[in-house]
């Protein structure tokens, strides 16, 4: 049996019979064990909330596995809960894998008229989860990122506390951006439990601003929080962002935060990342995962006949990268780029680009060095791969999910792709996860800025900005590892 998997997975991955035969020799008895691994995936299922406007996008997906309950995952999106007029982040909740959904509500605001966004879920290892979200008043003056918590398999999440306020002041400003969460589950970690959140700040006074990521870590589920800590150069928005943090924790406890710095607006950008090994209390210096390739701002090519010319429509994607660490301790990076393609400059931030594809980049030494990106998809098309996302399961596998248009030769319908790996080399031949395409229509395309994936031992969760109606709406599957 592990001969005739072993051959059937290098044959469908295209690396001939003389892989078959090295492989063995290259990981001795733990050949099978570090093979992709099949997968089937359910229905795609709806997870939207809001139905009354047709034009309202829901986007910026998330979602987080229960670890110690697998069948226990909770799902959060920007949509409109309960009422027509609540525009904010949404959670719903699993307790079967999912296979079936329930919605929980909107995550807890502070006053009437407040909005909410940039949704973001993990959770410990006790199974609380942890949501965090930029809070914006009914002023569009006040954006706090807040963090709520839920105690109760993510059916309700009552309280939040704040991690950081907005600044208005006659002398200094202070904005902040685009969140994320992780959290410290690792068993034999020495700072088991702590939170860290990330997100940009943007700060200045009357003579310059500038953008910085900042980093604040909860030792106590999440009650208080430390100070923000900048761990990013600052940089001028007028030229430069640093955007899209994203924090992960290694089992040792080594807390991970990866960004994108991009120069405006034909680029390059590049991969960042710092890192702490005391449990958030300090930081090492900023480093290079990946230098820089394409602008990191990218306007896809959707239906409108005005893409590539008017600067306004397209699908808006980016750079941002998405990471994960695996059990041996193995930190993996994916992002979009156009190393293979190409962009023209027409004016406005986000340029036309074609042929954008996802790369993947790993370390086996803490960060010390890092592989040679790799492109995950295995179409031989000019067509675009972008917002990937991706997990680790408790083997060590790591699961990625990403849009993907290979199957639309016009290049502007998109559907969700899925691959494995244990190795950052060796892929599962890319398995279709959407059962209809996307349409992206006109204008702009607004499923903005990034997906999510969750994994567990023998589960993958995928959850996107799906367009098959013609509306942006939240689905999510339920795959199946299959080894």
């Amino acid at each position: 049996m592990r001969r005739h998997r072993l051959l059937y997975v290098t044959i469908l991955s295209g690396l001939g019979l003389l892989s078959a035969l090295i492989l063995p020799a290259l990981y001795g008895a733990d050949a099978a064990r570090r093979l992709p691994v099949n997968v089937t995936f359910g229905p795609n299922i709806n997870l939207s909330v809001q139905r009354w406007s047709p034009k309202v996008p829901q986007r910026e997906t998330t979602i987080a596995a229960n670890p110690g309950n697998p069948l226990n995952l909770v799902a959060g999106a920007i949509d409109s809960v309960p009422r027509q007029n609540d525009r904010s982040c949404s959670f719903s909740f699993t307790l079967d894998g999912g296979q079936t959904w329930k919605l929980g509500g909107g995550v807890p605001l502070e006053a009437s008229g407040d909005t909410s966004g940039d949704p973001a879920l993990a959770a410990d290892a006790d199974g609380n989860f942890y949501y965090s979200y930029l809070r914006q008043d009914k002023t569009l003056r006040r954006f706090d990122v807040l963090v709520a918590k839920s105690t109760d398999g993510g059916r309700t999440f009552p309280t939040f506390s704040v991690v950081a306020r907005t600044v208005l002041s006659p002398t200094s400003d202070s904005l902040n951006d685009k969140d994320f969460i992780g959290v410290d589950t690792g068993p034999a970690s020495p700072s088991r439990g702590a939170i860290y959140v990330t997100w940009t700040e943007l700060f200045g006074d009357a003579t310059a601003d500038f953008y910085r990521i900042n980093v604040a870590t909860s030792r106590d589920g999440g009650v208080t929080w430390s100070a923000p800590q900048h761990i990013s150069p600052s940089v001028s928005p007028s030229s430069e962002w640093v955007m899209g943090s994203v924090p992960v924790v290694a089992p040792d406890g080594t807390a991970y935060v990866f960004w994108s710095d991009i120069i405006l607006h034909t680029g390059p950008f590049t991969i960042i990342f710092s890192k702490s090994t005391d449990g958030g209390r300090t930081w090492s210096p900023a480093a290079q995962v990946a230098a820089g390739v394409g602008p990191g701002l990218y306007a896809l090519r959707n239906a409108d006949p005005n893409y590539g010319v008017d600067p306004s429509v397209g699908i808006h994607a980016n750079g941002w990268p998405t990471a994960a660490v695996a059990a041996d301790g193995t930190a993996f990076v994916a992002w979009t780029d156009v190393r293979n393609g190409s962009c023209h400059d027409i004016g406005g931030s986000f340029l036309p680009c074609t042929d954008s594809d996802v790369m993947l980049s790993s370390s086996a030494d803490g960060g010390r060095t890092w592989t040679t990106p790799r492109k995950v998809g295995d179409d031989a098309t000019a067509t675009d791969q972008f917002f990937p996302w991706i997990a680790t399961h408790p083997n060590g596998l790591l699961s990625l999910a990403w849009q993907d248009k290979r199957l639309d030769p016009n290049n502007v319908n998109f559907d969700t792709f899925y691959t494995n790996t244990f190795d950052g080399a060796l892929f599962l031949p890319n398995v279709r996860v959407t059962t209809a395409s996307s349409l992206p229509g006109v204008g702009q395309t607004s499923i903005q800025d990034y997906n999510g994936l969750a994994a567990t031992a023998d589960g993958v969760f995928p959850i996107w900005s799906d367009m098959r109606s013609g509306d942006a709406d939240i689905y999510s599957s339920a795959g199946r590892l299959v080894p």
